[in-house]
């Protein structure tokens, strides 16, 4: 039994091992900011991309616990939400393309 806030350790499959499901969303949201360019588009579609894949490898309980924290974040895992943020990155990236031109 997992404390609450708490989900299966995603980066190791030792049984037992938990991790906080906000050090999870820290430790994404440490790697999404790299190499963004601070362009907040980018960065935020990167951590609800690798939010949603890692939500495909938790069980029911884990999945719930680490959206609850995503929304707490500020990181709506809804289908509008991911819309909206795809549609943003692309946008922000053809400006970026086109101001190299």
């Amino acid at each position: 039994m997992k404390k609450p806030g708490f989900i299966q350790h995603p980066w190791t499959r030792q049984r037992g091992d938990s991790m906080s499901a906000a050090c999870v969303i820290e430790h994404i949201e440490n790697e999404a900011i790299r190499g963004c360019g601070l362009y907040y588009e980018i960065y935020h579609h990167r951590v609800i991309c690798r939010l949603l894949q890692l939500l495909q490898t938790l069980n029911g309980t884990d999945r719930i616990t680490l959206t609850e924290e995503a929304n707490r974040r500020g990181f709506t895992l809804d289908e509008t939400s991911i819309k909206e943020s795809r549609q943003c990155y692309s946008d922000i990236i053809r400006e970026i393309r086109e101001s190299l031109y």
